[in-house]
């Protein structure tokens, strides 16, 4: 059994979602993918975890780190399952806003750290910068179009995960599609969320009073 745990608030709308269920696809064994905004209590996700074989993490990057709900996840099962879990494998798949996905080493090695103390295996990454771009690309297949370095990483994390291995983290940009277009489309977005608030672009340069 894999476990794919969502761990964005936006739930099953969010891109961190959207890339698990790519995965999911790779994947022939049983999975199960659960929603952390959906969960009661810590004791829905450890009684799964006892029988799973692996964890996928799937998260978003806020302010360099892990979202703070997924601090108080490792904190809870720290505190009450460490060594509850020997033969667990952790993996992540984490995307950002920003276009450089290097910018969620910071991110994976918290969670390493937390592999070390919950006495379970670091298995491994996988980086997505442009996510906001990449999670609404739903429709074009892993190894096209900008998809293609997501598709070639998301097999490899896929296959580590199958086989039970640990892999090196994985960093993958859009491909074919340069930052300074990244940058381009990420300005315009912009000024569409400033009007859909009523208001102005002027009102971004504003000093605040």
């Amino acid at each position: 059994m894999i476990i794919l745990l969502n761990c964005s608030f936006r739930g099953v709308n969010s891109n961190s979602n959207s890339f698990l269920e790519r995965l999911e696809s790779l994947f022939e064994e049983e999975c199960e993918r659960i929603h952390l905004n959906q969960m009661k209590n810590i004791e829905e996700l450890t009684g799964k975890l006892k029988e799973a074989k692996a964890l996928v993490l799937g998260m978003p990057l806020y302010v360099d780190s892990a979202p703070a709900q997924v601090v108080e996840l490792m904190e809870g099962l720290y505190e009450s399952y460490q060594g509850a879990f020997p033969g667990l494998s952790v993996y992540v798949v984490s995307n950002l806003g920003f276009y450089e996905s290097r910018q969620i080493h910071i991110q994976f090695q918290i969670v390493k750290n937390w592999c070390v103390k919950m006495g379970v295996t670091y298995g491994g990454g996988l980086a997505i910068g442009g996510g906001e771009m990449m999670g609404g690309l739903k429709s074009v297949p892993l190894d096209q179009g900008p998809n293609k370095q997501m598709g070639v990483g998301m097999r490899k994390l896929a296959k580590a995960i199958t086989e039970g291995t640990v892999t090196e983290d994985i960093y993958v940009e859009p491909s074919g599609f340069p930052r300074r277009l990244y940058m381009l489309a990420a300005d315009m977005s912009w000024g569409r969320n400033v009007r859909k608030n009523g208001l102005t672009k002027k009102d971004l340069y504003r000093r605040p009073d």
